[in-house]
């Protein structure tokens, strides 16, 4: 089985990031109560929140554990 790969452009991984760190300050949780709650590695969070890159598929387990969805919308 082959691995999403999703490349976005570094602003929008900073604001993900910001949104993620945020979500998990809202909830009162350290890194490391939240990766062993989605079993996955302390870094990989915390690169995300510093929005250096993003993974979908922690992306999608992050979303769910923190009971939030991703809007879209395009602008001009």
């Amino acid at each position: 089985m082959s691995k999403l790969s999703v490349l976005i452009d570094k602003d929008l991984a900073r604001q993900f990031g910001t949104q993620l760190w945020q979500a998990r300050q809202e909830h009162h949780l350290y890194l490391k109560n939240v990766a062993t709650a989605i079993n996955v590695p302390e870094r990989l969070i915390e690169g995300m929140e510093l929005g250096k890159f993003m993974r979908y598929g922690v992306l999608v387990r992050l979303l769910k554990f923190y009971e939030k969805k991703v809007k879209l919308t395009l602008e001009h």
